[in-house]
């Protein structure tokens, strides 16, 4: 139920692993030459460490550990199985950074991914060098890095390894890679001013479809929708406007809108799509996930999640071959501009209580006395579904969650 709250977009996800058996060790390194010698292994762990080595009591804890992410702040962090060459090599161009960490995980824990590098960049234009994939559709394309003459640049724009996100703190985050390179040249100059730009490079070509999310200011954003393939889609971009600011692109379908704490929409059609995004123009932190390509968007119709307000909620409901349906939505109700008559109830969940799934087995009277025995439980939630057959049909059941 976590798309009522603003998604966060981690840059460096290594720094958080909660499927490991036990914490990693995080190794802080001086600046300097740090006396260490790394095995031949991949990934590689410490094989010697010089007894005049500033860090040799610290580094002892590590033996026999892998090596699995270095940090160079401001410059990089990289993560997966790393290997002498490279490890070694990072740590020799950059001595003098101070508050470098290497972390290292137990030898038996897995490495699900291959090498995966964050490059934190500076402002103006960026030294390096694009190229496209050229798969046999256009929109399979995705772009990666081309062989630079640059030593140092090997580092934070690896040769060959694909654009897996682009990161505009606070403002836009592109992920699933960029299918051309005009794209991607087009957003970092025109966010080239902003500080702690970053984009993650893998070795692997990006799976899926290409997302862009876009967190809005208060107010209006000067955007014109169109309903294309019954779906919203950018068809005009006001000049001046925060949307242009925001480097917001004509054509690009609206797959999800999210209002933190609120509603988040998925694949609604324009009609319906407008009046909510209308109705919530001054909350603060709105996100649109956008699609460049209408088949990246599962064909399976709305999705609406909401956070219910605490009291009455003005709507009827009633059973249908079933299913419990939204029969009415009362004037006076604090959801009747974002309820559709005619959705059917897909699950209602109480965070940390309980959660009903399905509902095939629960009439809607059972349904509604439900709703008002906990009217006034803050952050329900309430997920509705635009057709039946995407409802689990009597799967009805309250599971009790830890």
């Amino acid at each position: 139920m976590s798309d009522v709250q603003t998604p966060p977009c981690p840059p460096n996800p290594p720094l958080q692993q909660p499927n490991m058996h036990e914490p990693p060790i995080i190794l802080d390194l001086p600046t300097g030459d740090i006396g260490v010698q790394f095995s031949k292994t991949v990934p590689c762990e410490i094989r010697r460490i010089d007894e005049e080595s500033p860090i040799f009591e610290s580094g002892v804890q590590c033996l026999g550990r892998l090596a699995f992410y270095l940090s160079i702040p401001d410059k990089l962090d990289i993560y997966g199985p790393l290997d002498n060459v490279t490890l070694e090599k990072i740590l020799t161009a950059y001595p003098n950074i101070p508050n470098r960490k290497l972390m290292f995980k137990k030898r038996g824990e897995v490495f699900k991914e291959g090498i995966v590098t964050t490059t934190i960049l500076p402002t103006g234009p960026i030294n390096a060098t694009f190229r496209s994939s050229r798969g046999l559709f256009a929109y399979h394309n995705r772009i990666l890095v081309k062989k630079t003459t640059a030593t140092e640049m090997n580092f934070e724009f690896p040769a060959g390894h694909y654009i897996e996100k682009v990161i505009i703190p606070d403002l836009v985050v592109i992920e699933g890679g960029i299918r051309t390179k005009s794209r991607l040249l087009q957003m970092l100059n025109h966010f080239a001013q902003v500080p702690n730009r970053k984009i993650v490079f893998q070795k692997k070509i990006p799976k899926g479809g290409v997302i862009t999310k876009i967190t809005l200011p208060v107010g209006p954003i000067g955007i014109v929708f169109d309903e294309k393939l019954g779906l919203p889609i950018i068809s005009m971009v006001f000049h001046g406007s925060w949307a242009e600011r925001l480097n917001i692109p004509n054509g690009y379908f609206v797959e999800k809108l999210i209002v933190p704490n609120k509603i988040a929409i998925e694949r609604m059609h324009c009609d319906g799509f407008e009046q909510i995004f209308n109705h919530f123009s001054d909350i603060e932190g709105r996100m649109l996930v956008l699609q460049e390509v209408r088949n990246d968007i599962p064909n399976t119709g709305a999705t609406v999640t909401i956070s219910l307000p605490i009291g009455n909620l003005g709507v009827v409901f009633r059973c249908t071959s079933g299913y419990i349906t939204v029969a009415r939505v009362n004037a006076s109700s604090p959801l009747k501009e974002i309820i559709t008559v005619g959705y059917v109830v897909e699950r209602f969940v109480i965070p940390g209580e309980f959660e009903l799934v399905g509902l095939g087995t629960m009439t809607a009277s059972t349904f509604t006395d439900t709703l008002r025995q906990f009217s006034n439980v803050p952050f329900r939630v309430l997920v509705l579904k635009q057709f039946k057959k995407q409802v689990q049909h009597n799967a009805s059941y309250t599971n009790e969650l830890a």
